[in-house]
């Protein structure tokens, strides 16, 4: 380089930016409901965007985008949505795991909650305060390890 640039020297550090830590089911349901339904598109593209941070997908199994999973569950009658939520549920067990977070929730929960339980009107929304317990466990767990970088 022919001209030096005070600016060259100076090395800048990357420090990726902290996860949101602060989901509720019930803010998820009531903007559910009052949006019907374009909300949850909302929650879950960025949930699933930190899932890929959090524990990177192996052989090349990328999470489907939810906006994706969402048209394509109204041509199917649903069935691509509980499709796509059975392999988040897996991805989110499997990350629990990696990290050792001793929480409750994987498969178990997604079939007795989330599919089983909807037919007692309560099973999804169990499901989904779960879930978000769980995603709140691994973005704290990731942004930890960001700290202590």
């Amino acid at each position: 380089m022919a001209y030096r640039y005070p600016y060259d020297e100076e090395q800048v550090q990357y420090k990726p930016e902290p996860l949101r830590t602060d989901r509720k089911m019930w803010k998820m349901m009531i903007l559910h409901v009052l949006t019907f339904g374009i909300s949850s598109i909302f929650f879950f593209i960025p949930l699933s965007y930190e899932l890929e941070k959090i524990s990177p997908a192996r052989e090349g199994h990328k999470l489907i985008n939810y906006a994706i999973a969402y048209i394509a569950s109204l041509f199917t009658l649903s069935i691509f949505l509980l499709a796509w939520f059975y392999e988040l549920t897996r991805r989110v067990e499997e990350a629990l795991q990696e990290r050792g977070i001793a929480y409750d929730f994987g498969l178990g929960t997604y079939w007795g909650w989330y599919f089983l339980g909807s037919y007692i009107i309560v099973g999804p929304f169990i499901y989904i305060h779960k879930l978000c317990t769980a995603m709140n466990l691994l973005c704290e767990d990731y942004n930890k390890s960001i700290e202590a970088k």
